[in-house]
Protein backbone atom coordinates (compact mmCIF):
# COMPACT_ATOMS: atom_id res chain seq x y z
CA UNK A 1 0.00 0.00 0.00
CA UNK A 2 2.51 2.48 0.86
CA UNK A 3 4.78 2.14 -3.09
CA UNK A 4 1.72 3.89 -4.92
CA UNK A 5 1.32 6.53 -2.12
CA UNK A 6 5.02 7.27 -2.01
CA UNK A 7 5.18 7.11 -6.17
CA UNK A 8 2.13 9.98 -5.92
CA UNK A 9 5.11 12.36 -4.24
CA UNK A 10 3.36 12.72 -1.29
CA UNK A 11 5.01 12.65 2.10
CA UNK A 12 4.22 9.31 3.87
CA UNK A 13 4.70 11.32 6.93
CA UNK A 14 2.62 14.10 6.59
CA UNK A 15 -0.26 13.48 3.89
CA UNK A 16 -0.61 16.94 4.08
CA UNK A 17 1.72 18.14 1.23
CA UNK A 18 4.46 16.75 -0.89
CA UNK A 19 7.81 15.13 0.09
CA UNK A 20 10.09 17.84 -0.47
CA UNK A 21 13.40 16.28 0.19
CA UNK A 22 13.47 12.12 -0.33
CA UNK A 23 17.07 12.16 1.02
CA UNK A 24 16.21 13.51 3.97
CA UNK A 25 12.59 11.76 5.15
CA UNK A 26 10.83 14.47 2.73
CA UNK A 27 12.18 17.24 5.00
CA UNK A 28 15.06 19.37 4.23
CA UNK A 29 15.63 20.40 7.84
CA UNK A 30 16.80 16.72 8.76
CA UNK A 31 19.51 17.50 6.21
CA UNK A 32 20.36 20.61 8.39
CA UNK A 33 20.04 18.96 11.45
CA UNK A 34 23.08 16.28 9.95
CA UNK A 35 25.25 18.19 9.01
CA UNK A 36 25.28 20.04 11.85
CA UNK A 37 25.58 17.32 14.14
CA UNK A 38 28.35 16.15 12.35
CA UNK A 39 30.73 18.89 13.08
CA UNK A 40 33.88 17.69 14.97
CA UNK A 41 33.42 20.13 17.22
CA UNK A 42 29.87 19.74 17.90
CA UNK A 43 30.94 15.49 17.81
CA UNK A 44 33.17 16.43 20.50
CA UNK A 45 30.93 18.62 22.41
CA UNK A 46 28.07 16.06 22.84
CA UNK A 47 30.45 13.68 24.11
CA UNK A 48 29.39 11.18 21.12
CA UNK A 49 30.63 8.48 21.22
CA UNK A 50 29.96 7.33 17.26
CA UNK A 51 31.50 9.13 14.41
CA UNK A 52 28.70 10.09 12.51
CA UNK A 53 25.13 11.20 13.13
CA UNK A 54 22.67 10.24 10.75
CA UNK A 55 18.94 10.62 11.20
CA UNK A 56 17.96 7.97 9.49
CA UNK A 57 20.58 4.54 8.59
CA UNK A 58 19.03 3.37 4.88
CA UNK A 59 21.29 0.48 4.69
CA UNK A 60 19.92 -0.56 7.78
CA UNK A 61 16.34 0.12 6.68
CA UNK A 62 17.08 -1.74 3.37
CA UNK A 63 18.40 -4.65 5.57
CA UNK A 64 15.03 -4.97 7.30
CA UNK A 65 13.17 -5.03 4.17
CA UNK A 66 15.55 -7.30 1.72
CA UNK A 67 15.23 -10.04 5.26
CA UNK A 68 11.26 -9.76 5.50
CA UNK A 69 12.03 -7.64 9.37
CA UNK A 70 9.56 -4.84 8.62
CA UNK A 71 6.28 -5.73 8.34
CA UNK A 72 5.72 -7.70 11.01
CA UNK A 73 3.59 -8.48 14.39
CA UNK A 74 5.84 -6.63 16.66
CA UNK A 75 2.57 -5.09 18.27
CA UNK A 76 2.49 -8.95 19.91
CA UNK A 77 5.63 -7.91 22.11
CA UNK A 78 3.52 -4.77 23.62
CA UNK A 79 1.53 -7.55 25.71
CA UNK A 80 4.50 -8.35 27.49
CA UNK A 81 5.27 -4.95 28.40
CA UNK A 82 1.64 -3.92 29.72
CA UNK A 83 2.39 -6.52 31.92
CA UNK A 84 5.44 -4.84 33.53
CA UNK A 85 5.59 -1.33 32.69
CA UNK A 86 3.33 1.66 30.70
CA UNK A 87 2.94 2.20 27.16
CA UNK A 88 2.21 4.95 25.35
CA UNK A 89 0.88 4.37 21.71
CA UNK A 90 0.90 7.76 19.93
CA UNK A 91 0.51 9.39 16.33
CA UNK A 92 -0.05 12.47 14.23
CA UNK A 93 -3.25 12.55 12.78
CA UNK A 94 -1.57 13.48 9.78
CA UNK A 95 0.86 10.70 9.13
CA UNK A 96 0.19 8.27 6.44
CA UNK A 97 3.43 5.79 7.47
CA UNK A 98 2.29 5.05 11.12
CA UNK A 99 -1.57 6.67 10.85
CA UNK A 100 -3.66 7.01 13.83
CA UNK A 101 -6.73 5.13 13.10
CA UNK A 102 -4.53 1.72 12.50
CA UNK A 103 -2.86 2.41 15.97
CA UNK A 104 -5.97 2.93 17.56
CA UNK A 105 -7.30 0.24 15.99
CA UNK A 106 -4.71 -2.54 16.66
CA UNK A 107 -5.03 -1.00 20.68
CA UNK A 108 -8.81 -2.21 20.57
CA UNK A 109 -8.03 -5.48 19.41
CA UNK A 110 -5.08 -6.13 21.59
CA UNK A 111 -5.41 -9.45 23.37
CA UNK A 112 -4.34 -8.35 27.37
CA UNK A 113 -5.39 -8.32 30.37
CA UNK A 114 -6.81 -5.14 30.82
CA UNK A 115 -8.60 -5.28 27.04
CA UNK A 116 -12.35 -5.32 28.36
CA UNK A 117 -11.79 -1.99 30.32
CA UNK A 118 -9.36 -0.40 28.09
CA UNK A 119 -12.43 -0.89 25.42
CA UNK A 120 -14.44 0.67 27.65
CA UNK A 121 -12.76 4.05 27.67
CA UNK A 122 -14.02 6.36 24.83
CA UNK A 123 -11.29 8.23 23.08
CA UNK A 124 -11.75 12.11 24.84
CA UNK A 125 -9.75 15.26 24.75
CA UNK A 126 -6.31 15.28 24.93
CA UNK A 127 -5.91 19.34 25.93
CA UNK A 128 -3.27 21.96 26.52
CA UNK A 129 -3.86 25.19 27.98
CA UNK A 130 -7.80 24.50 27.52
CA UNK A 131 -7.25 23.77 24.35
CA UNK A 132 -7.91 20.37 22.44
CA UNK A 133 -5.05 19.50 20.50
CA UNK A 134 -5.53 15.68 19.98
CA UNK A 135 -7.74 12.72 21.60
CA UNK A 136 -6.34 10.26 24.18
CA UNK A 137 -7.93 7.23 26.35
CA UNK A 138 -5.79 5.32 28.86
CA UNK A 139 -6.86 2.09 30.76
CA UNK A 140 -4.29 0.16 33.38
CA UNK A 141 -0.86 0.53 31.86
CA UNK A 142 -1.99 1.60 28.02
CA UNK A 143 -2.57 4.79 26.81
CA UNK A 144 -3.18 5.58 23.25
CA UNK A 145 -3.02 8.82 21.63
CA UNK A 146 -3.35 11.18 18.39
CA UNK A 147 -2.29 15.25 18.04
CA UNK A 148 -4.32 16.92 15.39
CA UNK A 149 -2.43 18.84 12.93
CA UNK A 150 0.63 16.59 13.01
CA UNK A 151 2.12 14.29 10.79
CA UNK A 152 4.80 11.49 11.52
CA UNK A 153 7.47 13.86 13.07
CA UNK A 154 4.94 15.23 15.25
CA UNK A 155 7.09 17.38 17.76
CA UNK A 156 8.03 19.52 14.56
CA UNK A 157 4.40 20.03 13.74
CA UNK A 158 2.65 20.97 16.93
CA UNK A 159 6.05 20.81 19.23
CA UNK A 160 3.97 22.78 22.33
CA UNK A 161 1.30 19.34 22.46
CA UNK A 162 4.33 17.24 21.89
CA UNK A 163 6.11 18.43 25.02
CA UNK A 164 2.64 18.62 26.64
CA UNK A 165 2.24 14.49 25.78
CA UNK A 166 5.79 13.90 26.90
CA UNK A 167 5.59 15.81 30.08
CA UNK A 168 2.43 14.39 30.95
CA UNK A 169 3.85 10.60 30.19
CA UNK A 170 7.00 10.81 32.51
CA UNK A 171 4.61 12.60 35.44
CA UNK A 172 3.04 9.29 35.09
CA UNK A 173 -0.56 11.79 34.18
CA UNK A 174 -1.95 9.25 32.01
CA UNK A 175 -1.08 6.12 34.33
CA UNK A 176 -0.22 7.14 37.82
CA UNK A 177 -3.92 6.32 39.30
CA UNK A 178 -4.13 3.01 37.69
Amino acid sequence: MIGPYQRSGMNVYDIRGPCEDSNNLCYSELGWISEYLNKPEVIEALGAEVSSYESCNFDINRNFLLHGDWMLPFHKFVVDLLAKIPVLIYAGDADFICNWLGNHGWTEKLEWSGKKDYNKVPLGPFKVNDKEVGQFKSSGNLTFLTVYQAGHMMPYNQPEASLAMLNGWISGEYWSHY
